[in-house]
């Protein structure tokens, strides 16, 4: 979790939160996250909707604020337990701002142009007609023959027009925003031995992310991402059974380059500033093995931890991912 720093990384987005996720960091802490508007809006979650392209009385014609994701917090529950103390975080977070490369109306004429199949099955008939064959009467045994026919005319020409190939490029534009905005927040409570009557507070913080996306390639699967980073922690401690408090202000910023659909590579740096001043520094790998399994490294310097020291983490996260259906 973001809010104890004990992740590959502390700096991120998500456009498409997951519906249910686990997620460990060196086997060591297990972070549980759920996504309720999956469970509460499920008429919500299909079609463009979901996308914040409204449908307007079936008029074909999609509008977006750009806000349609603050229905979509995620919870998430992390827990870390060790010989001489647990710790255990509870956080929220949802985006506020989602804005595409191109307008609603452009991703709508996008779309209509690569995949009505109203339209590719007119152009299909025509191409049936042109041959010498045409539709036969719905009552007759002629029209079985039909459809097949008219089946392999419409696939043909789906592969004349790319529509696959278009198609796809779409629906990553869609999953790859430009700009993002993201807010979150978090508590946590620790411990000092283990005894659930001796939790005390130890830190929370509020924080937001801002992402910006730059596409490298026609088919949306590279990019090269920015993210800026601001947070406020407040601490609380135990030194000589004194109780201290110290409050941060963390600013950061990312730099990530996907390569691939499940390769990337990114370095963030983020700077503390307030009491005892410090910064983390990691340069960090992911792999996306499938939609539903990531595995995320990182290696550098985190806070609190001196310069002569590094650190390494392995983030393994797991989840149900349902992407969202969308309508020809």
């Amino acid at each position: 979790m973001a809010l104890l720093d004990n992740s590959p990384s502390i700096v991120f987005a998500n456009s498409i939160p997951k519906q249910l996720s686990l997620n460990t960091n060196n086997l060591s802490n297990l972070s549980v996250e759920v996504t309720p508007f999956y469970y509460l809006n499920k008429k919500k979650y299909e079609g463009y909707e979901f996308f914040g392209l409204k449908d307007k009385d079936s008029t074909f014609k999609y509008e977006s604020s750009g806000f349609h994701n603050l229905s979509k917090i995620t919870l998430s529950l992390n827990a870390i337990p060790k010989d001489s103390a647990t710790t255990i975080a509870f956080g929220a977070r949802t985006n506020i701002l989602t804005l595409y490369n191109s307008s609603p109306k452009e991703l709508h004429e996008l779309f209509e142009a690569i995949a009505n199949d109203d339209k590719i099955t007119e152009m299909a008939k025509v191409k049936l007609k042109e041959k010498g064959i045409d539709e036969p009467s719905v009552t007759t045994d002629e029209y079985e023959k039909y459809t097949i026919l008219l089946e392999k005319e419409k696939d043909n020409i789906k592969k004349e027009l790319k529509v696959e190939e278009k198609l796809s490029s779409f629906i990553n534009q869609l999953k790859n925003p430009m700009v993002t905005l993201d807010v979150s927040g978090a508590y946590s409570s620790i411990s000092p031995n283990n005894r659930i009557s001796s939790f005390k507070t130890d830190r929370y913080g509020i924080w937001s992310t801002l992402g910006l996306s730059f596409n490298l390639n026609k088919d949306y699967t590279r990019f090269f991402k920015f993210y800026f980073f601001l947070r406020y922690l407040k601490d609380n401690y135990i030194e000589d059974k004194i109780l201290s408090t110290s409050q941060f202000t963390d600013f950061g910023l990312k730099l990530q380059v996907v390569l691939s659909k499940k390769f990337s590579t990114a370095y963030e740096y983020v700077k503390r500033n307030g009491d005892g001043g410090d910064y983390r520094s990691v340069g960090q790998i992911q792999w996306k093995f499938s939609d539903e399994l990531t595995f995320n490294g990182g290696f550098g310097k985190n806070f609190e931890i001196s310069n002569t020291n590094l650190i390494t983490f392995l983030g393994i996260s797991w989840g149900f991912v349902n992407n969202p259906k969308t309508k020809n």
